[in-house]
């Protein structure tokens, strides 16, 4: 009889232990093209599939090592560290058609998250704001994760989607932000959204079809007050124009000699959808994103901007810092510190979308 009771908190602690019904694997890919890959665990490596490496301490996989199987490695402890640097789950290693490596770190969607909260919002901030920043990143992986195609991967760990560095990016504060919305996604018709978020928008976050070719009704511009608190409320920039042009040159635009930058068309929210780069051989519209990834993401902050070409340099002064669409990471937390909840905000930035368990 005394089984019962035991079987059951075994059953309980197993569901708890992040084995429940609805838990979701994710993967990353944590570095790409490389030539080598020291793998590291203190308390030694556990292999997939092979016996290469099993109980070793420290590895270094060259190309050679892997064959048309991925080797794929965990630790006997919690993390399993890739060129210095610690991770939970799974480390899998492909070797590439180019013959460099690309390493992919496999683990539960949960706790990936831990690593990546407090690497695209500070910690410190209000816990409301983390709480919405959690369900906005833990929706993004997931669409990613389902909507990716057949890539070995199913999302990056840069900027590019979103910031992840494994056990080096956890905090108190955020980690439990995660586990106080574990499983909780944005959803629109039924399935999870595409969560875009930025870090300031300027006043008006953007409609994501006035920037990319996307058009969903919950990616609508809003008002936001961040200006209020954001430390990107107002900023200038000063870029001389040989440097604009060798720029613009190194990601295939035909461009010398350039006379002139001019804003060529702005969106409903005022940023700039288009800039008209003249040289001696005539006009060139250069899509404004476009400039600002050609000279650099944290050099040009955002788009919401106006232009003036000065002697041989262009001004560029303008407020706010990142693409503008979704959620507005200092208009959250301006928002929580009103008091608002992490679903009020979610529903200001997402009109339209639900707050769900992942469907």
């Amino acid at each position: 009889m005394k089984s019962k009771p035991v079987l059951f908190m075994v059953l309980l602690l197993f569901l708890s232990h992040g084995h429940a019904s609805g838990s979701e694997n994710i993967r990353i890919a944590i570095a790409n093209n490389v030539k080598s890959a020291v793998i590291e665990s203190p308390s030694g490596l556990m292999t997939e599939g092979t016996g290469t490496g099993e109980g070793q301490r420290k590895m270094v996989i060259w190309p050679d090592a892997v064959g048309s199987a991925p080797l794929r490695f965990s630790s006997q402890g919690d993390f399993t560290s890739v060129n210095g640097r610690s991770y939970r789950g799974v480390i899998e290693i492909r070797k590439k058609q180019n013959g460099l490596l690309l390493v992919i770190n496999d683990l539960d969607l949960e706790d990936y998250l831990l690593g990546v909260i407090a690497e695209e919002i500070p910690h410190d901030w209000e816990f409301e704001a983390l709480k919405a920043q959690a369900v906005a990143a833990r929706s993004y992986a997931l669409y990613q994760k389902r909507n990716g195609g057949k890539r070995p991967y199913h999302i990056l760990a840069t900027v590019s989607s979103q910031v992840y560095t494994g056990k080096r990016g956890e905090r108190e504060r955020t980690s439990r932000a995660v586990r106080e919305t574990r499983g909780m996604v944005l959803t629109y018709g039924g399935g999870v959204i595409q969560a875009f978020f930025h870090s300031s928008c300027g006043g008006h976050t953007e409609n994501a079809s006035r920037l990319w070719n996307i058009d969903e009704p919950y990616l609508k511009g809003v008002d936001c007050d961040c200006q209020e608190i954001s430390k990107y409320g107002v900023w200038e920039k000063r870029f001389s124009l040989p440097a604009v042009a060798a720029a613009l040159r190194k990601k295939g635009y035909r461009v010398d000699g350039v006379q002139t930058l001019e804003i060529d068309g702005i969106t409903p929210a005022g940023r700039v959808r288009n800039v008209a780069v003249r040289d001696p051989r005539g006009t060139t519209s250069v899509p404004a994103e476009s400039l600002r990834a050609a000279i650099g993401y944290s050099l040009i902050p955002s788009v919401f901007f106006e232009l003036e070409t000065e002697e041989n340099e262009v001004i560029i002064s303008g407020r706010g810092m990142g693409h503008g669409v979704g959620l507005c990471q200092w208009g959250a937390r301006e928002m929580a510190q009103r008091k608002q909840d992490y679903q009020s905000i979610l529903n200001h930035y997402y009109p339209g979308t639900a707050i769900s368990s992942i469907p």
